[in-house]
């Protein structure tokens, strides 16, 4: 009966093995919140949401520009971390143990979208 079942397992784990991406950095995506981007080492970063959406809207002068809360969720074989970048310091890289993650863009809206970018720290 063993015998019946090993090509299917065969052809099950090479499946597996196919389906994990081979990533290399820099990473730069534009993500809308729930989406993740695949990362070496089997990691993927997700984009949580956007919360504390202070910025000014488009097309309307404001004396104030603002600011956003950009949650995200680096998620590891061993490891998860949440780690909220600032919209006002976006294109500032933030070290993220061996790597660094800038938020590139944010969109406008209530769930607006996210330009994410992870590079290897050491570079």
């Amino acid at each position: 009966m063993m015998v019946r079942f090993a090509p299917a397992l065969f052809a099950l784990l090479l499946t597996a093995c196919a389906s994990v991406p081979n990533v290399a950095l820099p990473v730069e995506a534009q993500l809308h919140p729930g989406r993740r981007m695949a990362l070496p080492e089997g990691a993927s970063l997700i984009y949580v949401d956007t919360t504390n959406d202070s910025r000014c809207p488009p097309d309307v002068q404001c004396v104030h520009a603002g600011d956003a809360d950009v949650h995200v969720r680096f998620v590891k074989p061993d490891a998860v971390l949440d780690v909220t970048l600032k919209a006002s310091e976006q294109g500032q890289p933030r070290a993220i143990g061996t790597w660094r993650v800038t938020l590139r863009g944010l969109g406008p809206g209530p769930r607006p979208p996210a330009t994410l970018r992870v590079d290897d720290a050491s570079r």
